[in-house]
C-alpha cells in the first residue's frame, strides 16, 4: 500500500524503497490513545495505514478536534515535529489504527545519505498541505453543508467519530450533532 502510494507521487525504483523501509516501525494502537500529548514534541511521523487520528487543539475551556487524517495521510504535529518546541496540540486515536513511525532522525539520515529523495519529501510536504486544507475548508462549511462531504471523504467514519469530536470540529455542541443525526436520520 505505502509504495504504491508513494508512486502515485514519484514514480521510484525499488531499490530507494529499501532505504526507507529498514526505518519504519508498524504501529497499530487502540481507540482513544493518545500519540502525542499536550506540552510534548512531536519527534515521529506517521504514515496512516488504517483508521483514523484526530489533532485536538485548545478551544474556549477544551481541547477540541481540529483536524481528521485517514489512511494514506501522513500524521504529526507540525508545530512541534521539526522545531523540536512543545507544543499545546494532542494527537488522539479516533478508531483502532495501524500505520508506520519514522522518527525525524531517521528522516534526516536518509534524505541526508540518498539526496534523490529529498524530491519524494517535498511531493508529500506538498501533499500533506493541500489534504489539511481540504479537511480544514470542510470543517467551516459547517455541519449542515460539510457532513456528507465529510463522511464521502472519509469512509468509514460514521460509526467511530464521536458527536462531541464531530460538534467539535464543525465548532457546534454535540447536542446540536445529535439533533442533526436524528432529523438526517428521520429524512430517509
Amino acid at each position: 500500500m505505502l509504495m504504491d502510494d508513494v508512486k502515485q507521487l514519484l514514480d521510484l525504483p525499488e531499490e530507494d524503497f529499501s532505504h526507507i523501509f529498514p526505518k519504519l516501525e508498524l504501529k497499530c494502537m487502540k481507540r482513544g490513545r493518545v500519540l502525542k500529548d499536550i506540552g510534548e514534541s512531536d519527534v515521529v511521523s506517521r504514515y496512516l495505514c488504517d483508521g483514523f487520528i484526530g489533532s485536538y487543539t485548545p478551544h474556549k475551556e477544551k481541547y477540541a478536534l481540529s483536524m481528521l487524517y485517514r489512511a494514506t495521510d501522513t500524521v504529526f504535529d507540525d508545530r512541534s515535529f521539526r522545531t523540536g518546541i512543545p507544543s499545546d496540540a494532542m494527537l488522539k486515536c479516533i478508531s483502532d489504527v495501524a500505520f508506520f513511525e519514522f522518527t525525524l532522525d531517521s528522516e534526516r539520515d536518509v534524505l541526508g545519505r540518498h539526496p534523490r529523495l529529498v524530491n519524494l519529501a517535498h511531493k508529500i510536504s506538498l501533499r500533506i498541505n493541500e489534504r489539511n486544507s481540504i479537511v480544514f475548508e470542510l470543517s467551516k462549511k459547517g455541519l449542515e453543508k460539510g457532513y456528507e462531504e465529510l463522511m464521502l471523504l472519509f469512509p468509514g467514519l460514521k460509526t467511530e467519530i464521536k458527536n462531541e469530536d464531530l460538534g467539535d470540529f464543525f465548532r457546534l455542541s454535540r447536542r446540536t450533532v445529535e439533533r442533526f443525526k436524528h432529523d438526517l436520520k428521520n429524512a430517509k
